[in-house]
């Protein structure tokens, strides 16, 4: 199995260290949300995807534009934002297909079966409908489907990254998270997540220091799962891992 991702940058998914826009092994320098992927998906697989050369595959942010403005030169394969997907999900709908389209080449190349995994920050505002989040959840499910790529799984923390973590680094850990997606996304705002999880933490820390910090605990899917956002990235990440296990 390949593990292929596109995050934000390093203090989510990752990093490539090559200065490549597509990258494993020693060039993939993992983020702390990386490290909770393999720890959940780890125990159905029965071993560690990092411990197998070109099992993880990172296609950065930057790349991924790159990949979709080589379809738009085919003026029969551009997104077009419409009633089904607005300008605010487009992209959403847009990141998936690419990344879709993209995992299918991999999967050819490499003559193995691969689940993508888009990670996105949702970066709620106060004046945003509550049903924005579905939306672009939505919006992520299309574009895989559109590209025909069935193993797609989204990953749209609510406000962001920071309040995932944050459920495991609190006092209490894993107790009572559901709140969390109310905490201020912006970093500017008093009270951030981000702010929130460097006191939590005793101090800001670097994405390397998040993954280590990540890689000493033991995650808790099911307390988690009180924040609607991992649970509906935890759900659809078992249940592709369960159709490619089947």
């Amino acid at each position: 199995m390949i593990l292929v991702l596109s995050g934000e940058g390093p203090s989510d998914l990752g990093m490539c260290t090559n200065a490549q826009g597509r990258c494993g092994d020693n060039n993939f320098q993992a983020g702390p949300i990386t490290v909770l992927l393999e720890q959940l998906i780890a125990p159905r697989l029965g071993y560690t995807l990092a411990d197998h050369p070109g099992a993880i595959q990172l296609i950065n942010k930057a790349h991924l534009i790159d990949l979709a403005a080589e379809r738009k030169k085919n003026k029969r394969s551009m997104i077009l934002p419409g009633k089904k997907h607005g300008m605010e999900t487009g992209y959403f709908h847009a990141n998936a297909l690419i990344l879709g389209q993209a995992s299918l080449e991999i999967e050819a190349e490499s003559n193995d079966t691969a689940m993508a995994v888009l990670f996105r920050d949702h970066d709620k505002m106060r004046s945003d409908p509550p049903a924005l989040w579905q939306q672009k959840w939505q919006s992520m499910l299309d574009g895989f489907q559109r590209a025909q790529f069935p193993r797609g799984v989204p990953m749209l923390p609510n406000p962001k990254s920071e309040a995932w973590l944050l459920c495991a680094a609190k006092k209490q850990p894993f107790l009572h998270c559901a709140k969390l997606e109310d905490v201020p996304g912006n970093d500017d705002a008093p009270d951030s997540a981000k702010a929130q999880l460097a006191r939590a933490l005793g101090g800001e820390k670097s994405a390397i220091e998040l993954a280590e910090w990540m890689r000493g605990i033991q995650f808790d899917a099911a307390g988690a799962s009180a924040m609607p956002s991992f649970a509906a990235f935890h759900d659809r990440l078992q249940n592709v891992l369960g159709d490619m296990l089947h």
